[in-house]
């Protein structure tokens, strides 16, 4: 199926910035507010670290029917909030050619907790069947695909940091495998207070070192941990001759999307060698990358993160200083699922715009790794 291309054509969002598609998503990153602030959901007061970025959840209550709504977590509700505003900007129709992939770093863990709070206090008769859906992990997906009436094939994946671009990466697979012709791909997660607490009590999250302010400052000298946010972020891909057929409104073309495993930690910032089968290496070798004008990263504030994303970059770029460090989008929004999914639409916005090539790349930790080029429509 190697003759088939990959076009984006719409987005929807639910974000601490804003709510909406690709307009809104636009406006959000030209106004470059940072949503980053005292963490409001729950008491953080006695931890080290007390931001967050929050979804204010007026901004959605209109977009997910008030019935269904009562039945879903809030996890859901994002995640198919997102869907919905995506499938609305793209234009296009559920059935047996569209597909679903989700991604999210650490799913519904809310559920989970009250699901289980539930059988600790009442035993077998507190055990509620209107939770249960919402404790497994594919649920997001299984509601979204209901919702827009996806039939192809449902994926969810859980990985931390590249949730979101991960997704948009595997969704761009299933079509140029020819498994669908459209897939609505993007990641999600929601704030939950006993992983932000415990997090922050390990050190994962900023500060991480004594003496520099909390805070979200991806690549810099000072940078000492990453800020969570929540959110949800999907794009609609299609197959393009797909797309031109219904006459949809061509954003940008996913040139290339690959993913893979780095085969050592990031335990130094100057890695020994390069990997020459890493995603971002085989996109070089390949030529795709030739004409990039700007990268998006994955980098969040976390200095191990950052420093090897950025030592990997220099390395297989061939020292194209103009696109290092690569721009983060975590000091807007904050580090959840939906941010890969983010980065990969205005990435898509900057093409459009720019007439422009952007790579989209990823690191985390344990090796993972995604690289994808955003081209202009052609």
């Amino acid at each position: 199926m190697s003759d088939r291309r990959v076009v984006v054509t719409g987005v929807g969002t639910v974000n601490a910035s804003t709510v909406g598609g690709r307009d809104a998503l636009d406006r959000a990153l030209a106004l470059g507010h940072a949503a980053i602030g005292p963490l409001r959901a729950f008491d953080v007061a006695a931890g080290p670290s007390r931001l967050a970025a929050e979804v204010d959840d007026d901004a959605i209550a209109s977009l997910v029917d008030r019935d269904v709504a009562r039945r879903l977590s809030r996890t859901c509700r994002l995640a198919l909030s997102a869907c919905l505003l995506a499938v609305r900007d793209a234009g296009v129709e559920g059935g047996p050619g569209l597909g679903t992939v989700v991604g999210s770093e650490y799913g519904d863990f809310t559920s989970g907790r009250d699901f289980a709070r539930g059988f600790l206090r009442h035993g077998p008769a507190g055990l509620s069947p209107m939770l249960f859906p919402n404790t497994v992990m594919n649920t997001m997906a299984a509601t979204a695909a209901i919702a827009i009436n996806a039939k192809a094939p449902s994926i969810t994946l859980n990985q931390a940091t590249l949730a979101g671009d991960l997704a948009v990466a595997r969704g761009t697979r299933l079509i140029l495998d020819g498994r669908a012709d459209a897939v609505v791909a993007g990641g999600v997660d929601t704030l939950f207070q006993d992983v932000y607490q415990h997090l922050a009590e390990i050190g994962a999250l900023s500060p991480m070192r004594s003496g520099t302010p909390e805070g979200c400052r991806p690549f810099a000298a000072d940078h000492n941990g990453p800020v969570l946010g929540e959110g949800a972020t999907f794009l609609v891909l299609e197959e393009l001759a797909v797309a031109q057929a219904r006459g949809a409104r061509v954003i940008a073309e996913i040139v290339e999307a690959a993913w893979g495993n780095v085969p050592t930690a990031p335990h130094s910032a100057h890695p020994a060698r390069v990997d020459h089968d890493s995603p971002a290496a085989r996109l070089v070798r390949s030529g795709a990358a030739a004409g990039v004008g700007r990268c998006y990263g994955a980098g969040n504030g976390d200095p191990a993160i950052d420093d090897w994303e950025q030592a990997l970059l220099a390395r297989e770029l061939h020292g194209r200083a103009d696109l290092l460090p690569p721009r983060s989008l975590a000091p807007l929004f904050g580090q959840h699922g939906g941010l890969g999914a983010l980065r990969v639409a205005a990435a898509a916005l900057d093409a459009e715009r720019e007439a422009t090539t952007v790579l989209v790349h990823g690191v985390a930790r344990g090796g993972c790794r995604v690289a994808i080029l955003v081209g202009p429509a052609s």
